[in-house]
């Protein structure tokens, strides 16, 4: 997924998925695997707080496929800051937030996980979950993984841009985030 986008500034982000995968025939989707946020300006941003600017949104869908019932993990790397959070060009961040889990038809609490291997769920499944470098989700009930064909989630993208980023208004910029989807099967 690759995103972009122009401060007074241009944005874009580039989601992508490898083609190797835990199991050949599953296969991951995206909606839009190139997002642009066109230009940001100042007076855009929605919520202002200790100089840093986040500015409007967007969703795209992620949808996962296996030919047969299977736990499905999807995980995220991108460049990152020390605590994980997504870069956005030089000095921005990218909030990516997961909601709206479904597999087969049902909604599910989606969950993080950290295991390659296993897919085990971390203690803290809910509605929406907030993403960083390396983060994977999976779809959990009763603090199980859920077994599927269909797995789909929704993404949105959050771009938060420092006051330092606006300064010099006569230049325009072009800020990019590029994240990296994996499909991992169990």
């Amino acid at each position: 997924m690759k995103i972009n986008g122009i401060y007074g500034v241009v944005a874009a982000l580039v989601l992508s998925s490898p083609s190797a995968m835990a199991q050949s025939e599953c296969q991951l989707t995206l909606s839009q695997p190139t997002v642009g946020f066109n230009t940001f300006r100042r007076e855009d941003s929605v919520n202002t707080r200790q100089q840093w600017h986040q500015m409007p949104t967007k969703e795209i869908s992620v949808n996962a496929y296996c030919p047969q019932d299977t736990v499905m993990g999807v995980f995220v790397q991108g460049s990152a800051g020390p605590q994980g959070r997504f870069l956005f060009g030089n000095g921005g961040g990218l909030a990516v937030r997961v909601s709206q889990l479904v597999v087969d038809g049902r909604h599910y609490s989606v969950a993080k996980t950290s295991d390659r291997q296993n897919l085990t769920a971390e203690e803290n499944a809910g509605e929406t979950l907030l993403l960083h470098n390396n983060d994977g989700i999976v779809a959990v009930e009763n603090h199980a993984q859920v077994s599927g064909k269909q797995m789909s989630f929704t993404l949105t993208l959050t771009p938060v841009l420092n006051d330092n980023q606006f300064s010099h208004t006569t230049d325009v910029t072009s800020l990019e985030a590029d994240l990296r989807w994996e499909l991992l099967t169990r």
